[in-house]
């Protein structure tokens, strides 16, 4: 994202390949690994390898995510600016000109200091705050639609459950409510078994979600949304709150 006077900083797109390896070291050989160029800034994405993660089959449906020149401008009260303007409306550009392609099976981090636009960016390119956009988005290269939107997970940076159900009760509530009829309720159930064990929850499956410690509440969140197998899932701030075992765990997963 190239930057102006009223836009903060830039955004880093890292792409890295299918696969993750639990010691988390880091591949050197410059051929094997993959670029996104961001309007000029380019980052380097390291292939990496996982072992020993079993993971659900993947039957949702390959999505390749393209975005070109995706800018977001917004209005704001003159007198809501620091320092006040006095210009009653000032334009705030949030987005300029991103562009980029994200394919099936790819892993892809956005970095950048707090306030550059990360979250506007995967807000608007998971179509929940389009207003003030330009741009073209492209899912597997059909202009972007709400329809569209059944096909892709968000997770925000805030944890939203009922604290008073344990963790099995939140996931089995939410694949009773989000998977598809054509699954049998013993197919979901194994679902939310393979949920609980891939995310390490197999301690605190039975505690009240309310009682257990933040890293754990933040891997719940993110397992109601794994559970319903997106095609894309966008998650916000996915590491916060968790160690260094449950942030190596999440990323094998994912």
């Amino acid at each position: 994202m190239s930057s102006s006077s009223n836009v903060i900083s830039h955004i880093n797109i890292a792409v890295i390949e299918p696969g993750f390896e639990t010691n988390m070291k880091y591949n050197e050989d410059i051929s094997k690994q993959r670029t996104i160029s961001v309007c000029g800034d380019a980052t380097i994405g390291v292939r990496l390898s996982c072992d020993g993660v079993r993971i659900m089959e993947d039957l949702s449906p390959r999505i390749t995510i393209t975005f070109q020149n995706v800018c977001k401008i917004i209005d704001i009260p003159g007198k809501m600016m620091d320092p006040p303007s006095k210009e009653k409306i000032v334009q705030r550009t949030l987005l300029d000109n991103v562009s980029g392609q994200v394919h099936p099976g790819q892993l892809v981090a956005l970095m950048g200091p707090s306030g550059c636009g990360k979250t506007n960016l995967l807000n608007t390119l998971a179509g929940r705050s389009l207003n003030g956009v330009t741009g073209n988005i492209w899912l597997n290269y059909q202009r972007y639609e709400k329809s569209m939107k059944r096909k892709l997970a968000y997770v925000l940076q805030e944890d939203i459950f009922f604290e008073n159900l344990t963790v099995k009760q939140q996931l089995t509530y939410t694949a009773l409510l989000r998977l598809p009829n054509n699954l049998t309720r013993k197919d979901k159930l194994v679902q939310v078994e393979q949920i609980i064990e891939q995310l390490h929850l197999q301690n605190c499956a039975n505690t009240p979600v309310i009682l257990i410690s933040g890293g754990q509440k933040r891997l719940v969140n993110i397992g109601t949304e794994l559970l319903t197998n997106p095609s894309v899932i966008f998650l916000d701030e996915p590491k916060s709150g968790l160690d260094s075992t449950s942030a190596v765990t999440l990323i094998c997963v994912l």
